[in-house]
């Protein structure tokens, strides 16, 4: 087995990129070209008096694939996988799911975890999935309440009909 010599993964025999960054594995042993065979004469019958040779195999040229292209400058480059133990079980996934489905606890969760674990980012980025799923969720609930007030305008003046005098006798009752 022979090793990349930019990652350090290793790589088949007969590898010409590597697997895990794509660069292009560098030609260990020039390739040596056939010996040229000996001139082959012409059979006895032949009236030709020059002996027939066959043209010398010529090797294949070398085309090296091109580069695969470089990351920009302010892109990050992942260059190692996670640990195990950043990695969340079956189980784990369940279980973070039921927490983050209580109505106060799990929001309060989203945030910290979704915010930014500084030792887990599998956690981190399944927090923050989840946190934008709730927010498209909620947002979703918002349009079409909002949606069922305009087409029922009667619905939407029964309710502040009701809402303002409820407001003002409470605060009369506050402040007299």
């Amino acid at each position: 087995m022979k090793q990349c010599p930019c990652c350090g993964s290793e790589l088949n025999d007969d590898a010409r990129f590597c697997v895990e960054c794509g660069k292009p594995l560098p030609v260990d042993a020039p390739v040596e070209a056939a010996p040229a065979e000996e001139p082959v004469e012409a059979p006895a019958e032949a009236p030709a008096a020059e002996p027939v040779t066959e043209p010398a195999a010529v090797p294949a040229p070398i085309v090296e694939a091109p580069a695969a292209p470089e990351a920009p400058a302010d892109m990050p480059v992942i260059t190692e996988k996670p640990s195990r133990k950043q990695m969340l079980s079956t189980f784990q996934y369940v279980l973070l799911s039921l927490l983050y489905g209580l109505p106060v606890i799990g929001l309060v969760f989203l945030f910290v975890f979704g915010a930014g674990h500084p030792k887990n980012q599998t956690l981190k980025r399944y927090s923050a999935a989840m946190l934008i799923l709730r927010l498209v969720f909620w947002i979703a609930i918002l349009a079409l309440l909002i949606v069922a007030m305009v087409r029922n305008g009667r619905l939407l003046s029964t309710a502040l009909g009701q809402l303002v005098p409820g407001v003002e006798n409470l605060l009369k009752a506050l402040f007299h």
